[in-house]
């Protein structure tokens, strides 16, 4: 492939997510936020820690993320690499924003600090642009898991409906995911990617370790093993490898339906995309079961 060719395909990939993502912002939140449901005792015990870890991380500015990411952009030719990548992190404060609403109403006061998001923030800055993003996907693979048991752990349906709603988007932040990771290590010999691949398993395995010992409650309380938590984790997981290493960088579901006449079709990612958030405009008749 010419240079002019994959920077043309990286510019057409990195407008569509900037697309995607813009387009979410302009959506309303149609969340029930009239809700008067108050978390019984059994319920505040099982999940208001939890719930002021996962608030606290999906608040992170990226600041450092962002400077790795205009650096590539500029060393790539690819100036939509970075503004995508910056609407990615609002959405995800966006989520953050969500989940604080929710804990005001119901009087739990938010954390400023803890050590699991202290330990994370002090790896993504260990090294260059990919380590933070595999940080970065890693805690994006275990929220899959972790809000699925969140909704099914509470009787609110304002706190289902917001992690329904960040399952949906979810999903494709891994599909986005993907596509960066793809970018990066385009030009890696198979090995060197395969020995990355594998650490980044095992990093995942020790994360699944400390996320159990740290919201073990909240998969409890919706009826999760360790063992479940794990293997969903590394279904996840599974399909990001897959479609960070298929042809061509993976783009926004929606689009992909749109082009689904077209002759060239993406491989499937069912097993990056929660079962019942198959695609962002397939949500709205999501059930948390």
């Amino acid at each position: 492939m010419t240079n002019m060719k994959r920077l043309s395909e990286s510019l057409a990939v990195s407008g569509a997510w900037k697309g995607h993502f813009e387009a979410n912002l302009a959506t309303a939140e149609q969340l029930p936020w009239r809700d008067s449901y108050v978390l019984a005792p059994t319920e505040r015990v099982a999940l208001e820690k939890s719930v002021q870890q996962f608030q606290l991380g999906e608040g992170a500015q990226g600041r450092r993320l962002m400077a790795r990411a205009r650096e590539f952009a500029k060393t790539s030719g690819d100036a939509l690499f970075a503004e995508a990548l910056a609407l990615f992190i609002r959405e995800e404060q966006r989520h953050s924003g969500q989940l604080l609403r929710f804990m005001r109403a119901q009087g739990i006061a938010p954390v400023e600090k803890h050590w699991v998001d202290s330990v994370f923030r002090r790896l993504r800055v260990l090294a260059g642009l990919e380590l933070e993003l595999r940080v970065l996907v890693t805690a994006e693979v275990i929220a899959v898991p972790y809000y699925r048991a969140l909704g099914r752990a509470t009787r609110s349906d304002l706190l289902r409906s917001i992690s329904e709603r960040i399952l949906c988007e979810e999903a494709e932040h891994l599909r986005f995911q993907a596509s960066m990771l793809s970018r990066i290590e385009a030009d890696r010999v198979p090995f060197i990617r395969a020995l990355t691949w594998a650490a980044h398993h095992w990093f995942l395995i020790g994360t699944c370790c400390v996320v159990w010992v740290e919201h073990g409650s909240v998969f409890s309380a919706a009826g999760r093993s360790f063992r479940d938590l794990v293997a969903h984790a590394l279904s996840q997981f599974s399909g990001l490898k897959r479609a960070a290493h298929c042809v061509g960088c993976p783009m926004p579901a929606n689009l992909i339906q749109h082009a689904a006449h077209s002759t060239v079709v993406e491989p499937p990612l069912a097993s990056i995309l929660p079962p019942q958030s198959v695609a962002r405009v397939q949500c709205q008749a999501t059930h948390l079961r």
